[in-house]
Order: structure tokens, then C-alpha cells, then sequence
């Protein structure tokens, strides 16, 4: 990728999902040709922390100010103290670190909403990162698109649309889905075909099963691995309709959610189960919100799709994954391990990626999260290193691209 004597910045970026299970960190090379992965590590969530972001996010909670400030800086420690040791442990070390945050709440205005702004909230304070390890840190990466208008989210699909060019040599229409926390879809068309990306949340990824599965495990378990729990319980199809009436999933995109719209009492109200068959109910909510997505925004507009190709956690649940090639039985279901990628770090290596572009200036969102012109990219704290990444960013804005 990189030709001698071209600048070139590496950037550690860094992801934490809405289901709080580990710190995901992928350390990229990146100039004005592209990028390539130099390593990656990871390294799991405290249970402490992890008990203090769910808790903030039950409904209706109420936290005094200092409690959110608190967490706020325990997160930024932890990020610092976390990443200092996977810098220590891994070589080349990174120019930067973009950290995405862990995202505690995220309000988007309403589609055509006036008057109505949209808000979204990231803990975990970039400054004590800065401090920590002397490097310059990008953060904040969704408020700018919010600030022009747009959803914030999903953002992944700027990088999926650089992931297809090698995910769909023979141009037949792909997508890359990205099961974490939130589940979401980004269609590629084949290129030269003059058709739009479509890319939006379809609702809950892994969040209701997790929860799902901590009920069921007496609180043993914070996830279905393997999906060993959903195969052994029973659905309950009418608990699955009910939530399947959630006003998010008829709208049209754009279109984001996270957690706040979709805390777990819509589904345990729903059913008497309390055993597998929760795990198993949970599951086939994911399965049918994400194929009716399909069904309805891709296949059903006769746009061209042979294959998708999925990531993040639930691409390691096959229950899961056959669910949906049985609903979608005209698409070939794939991970994209199959590719040679590794779909836990799809979203690490997208967030440092954005690091890469937001210091040169341009926005990470696009028309499918609705922002209206320029979206300031993210926020820099400057790092003992500044200005030798200043200089470095220079070239790199010379560079023809």
C-alpha cells in the first residue's frame, strides 16, 4: 500500500459496543492510497464499569450530574490505563488513538422533525487518554454529523463502502452487517451502477439476547455462546409480533437507535418466559427485524444483492446466522472471516480509520445519516506528540488522493 518516502500516520482506533463485553483496539498504517492493519489486541470490560454503564441506561433512571461526570472520568482512566498497556505489549506504537467512546445515550431528531434536535452522549473522557499515554487522541466522532442535521449513526458505512471493494470483486451487490449491541445494515451497490448506498440501524443486535441470557443463567452468563441457549428453548411468536409493532422498525431510513428505545422490559412484559425460551424469543426478534430490513429496503426495491456478509459479535452465533439464511434464502449468508477479515475488528479498525480522515478534515457521515452539507468530524486533543502529528497531517493534505 505504502510507497517509499509517502507519509503515512498510524492510528490505533478503538471501540467499546453497546453490549459492553470488551475494549476492541485495531492499529492501522494509513496514507493517501489506503490503509493496512499493523495488529490488533483486546481486553475485556471491568464488571464494575460494566454494572455502572447498564445501570445508567435503565428507563426512566434518575443519576445526580456528579455520578455521570464520575463515570465519565473511571472510563476515561480505565481507556488510558487499558490502551497504554496494549501500546506497551504491541509494536509499531500509534500517532494517534481514536476512541469512540462508550455510548450511554443516543437521541436522534425525528425524520423531518422541526425545531427537534438530536443528541447523543459518549463516556469516557478522551483527555485522561491524552495524558496517559502522550498521544494525540480523536474523539467525538458522531456529534458533528448531528450538528449538521444527521443521525450520528450509523456510522460504519462509510468504511464497509471501502470493505466492498474487496468483499465484491464481480460487482453483484453486497452488504455488510454489523451485529453488536445495535444491529445495523450497509447495502453496497455494484459500482458504476449509478444506485444509491443504503445503510441504517434495524434495532436490537445483541442487546435483548444478552439480557435474555443473564435471565436465564441466573445471571451467570452475559451472553448466548454459540446460541446453545436459543436451540434449546421454545419461541413465543406472539411476544415476538409485539415487539416486531415497535415504531422504529417501520420507519424509513435514515434511521438510528440504540439502547434508550429498546430497553429489555419491552420484551420481558411481553412473555411469561423467564428459561431458554427467552434466549431463544430474543433471538428470532433479531432474525425477523433484520430480514423484514432486507425484504423491505433491499430485495423488495429489486436491488441487486448475491451476498451479505456479517460482523461483529453475533457473526460468533450460528443459531443466529442460520435463522437468517432461512428467511433470506435467495442470499448467500457469510462472516466475513470469509473474506480473511475479522469481524470483531470491523468496527476498531473503521473508528481508526475515521482518526485518519477526521484530522484531514472530512466528514464520516453521508446521505443515509440524513446530515445536510459539511459534518465537522470529530474532536482532537492535542498529545505530547502534536506536532510531530501536525507536520505529519501536512504532508498528507499535499498528497494527491
Amino acid at each position: 500500500m505504502k510507497s517509499p518516502g509517502a507519509p503515512a500516520l498510524r492510528v490505533l482506533g478503538v471501540m467499546t459496543g453497546t453490549s459492553c463485553d470488551a475494549l476492541d483496539a485495531a492499529c492501522i498504517e494509513a496514507d493517501a492510497a489506503g490503509w493496512r492493519l499493523l495488529w490488533s489486541d483486546s481486553s475485556p470490560y471491568p464488571r464494575k464499569l460494566r454494572t455502572q454503564v447498564l445501570a445508567l441506561q435503565r428507563a426512566h433512571v434518575k443519576v445526580p450530574l456528579r455520578e455521570w461526570l464520575e463515570l465519565h472520568a473511571e472510563l476515561g482512566e480505565w481507556y488510558a490505563k487499558t490502551l497504554a498497556q496494549l501500546i506497551a505489549r504491541n509494536r509499531p506504537a500509534p500517532h494517534v488513538i481514536a476512541n469512540h467512546g462508550q455510548t450511554v445515550g443516543h437521541f436522534p431528531a425525528p425524520t423531518r422533525a422541526r425545531g427537534r434536535k438530536g443528541t447523543t452522549l459518549q463516556l469516557g473522557d478522551p483527555t485522561r487518554i491524552a495524558h496517559a499515554t502522550g498521544l494525540t487522541v480523536v474523539a467525538g466522532f458522531r456529534d458533528g454529523d448531528m450538528a449538521a442535521g444527521g443521525q450520528g449513526a450509523p456510522l460504519v458505512p462509510l468504511f464497509h463502502r471501502l470493505l466492498a471493494r474487496k468483499l465484491d470483486p464481480d460487482g453483484c451487490g453486497v452488504a455488510i452487517h454489523n451485529i453488536g449491541g445495535i444491529s445495523n445494515l450497509t447495502y453496497v451497490p455494484p459500482e458504476g451502477s449509478g444506485l444509491e448506498l443504503v445503510a441504517f440501524d434495524t434495532g436490537p443486535g445483541n442487546i435483548w439476547i444478552d439480557a435474555a441470557a443473564s435471565v436465564a443463567s441466573g445471571g451467570k452468563l452475559k451472553m448466548d455462546r454459540g446460541g446453545r441457549l436459543a436451540l434449546r428453548g421454545r419461541p413465543d411468536y406472539r411476544a415476538i409480533r409485539k415487539a416486531l409493532e415497535h415504531p422504529f422498525f417501520a420507519k424509513a431510513a435514515p434511521k438510528s437507535t440504540g439502547r434508550d428505545d429498546f430497553p429489555f422490559a419491552l420484551l420481558s412484559r411481553a412473555t411469561r418466559a423467564r428459561d431458554e425460551s427467552l434466549v431463544t424469543t430474543a433471538t428470532l426478534v433479531t432474525v425477523e427485524s433484520i430480514a423484514e430490513s432486507y425484504e423491505r429496503w433491499v430485495l423488495g426495491r429489486q436491488l441487486p444483492l448475491e451476498r451479505i456478509f456479517f460482523c461483529g459479535g453475533g457473526a460468533h452465533n450460528p443459531v443466529l446466522l442460520r435463522a437468517i439464511a432461512d428467511r433470506l434464502p435467495s442470499v448467500e449468508v457469510r462472516t466475513v472471516e470469509s473474506a480473511g477479515l475479522d469481524s470483531q475488528l470491523i468496527e476498531s479498525q473503521a473508528f481508526a480509520m475515521y482518526g485518519f480522515l477526521a484530522l484531514l478534515g472530512e466528514p464520516l457521515g453521508g446521505a443515509w445519516t440524513g446530515a445536510r452539507g459539511f459534518g465537522p468530524p470529530a474532536h482532537v486533543i492535542p498529545g505530547e506528540n502534536w506536532a510531530g502529528v501536525l507536520e505529519l497531517v501536512r504532508e498528507l493534505v499535499r498528497e494527491p488522493r
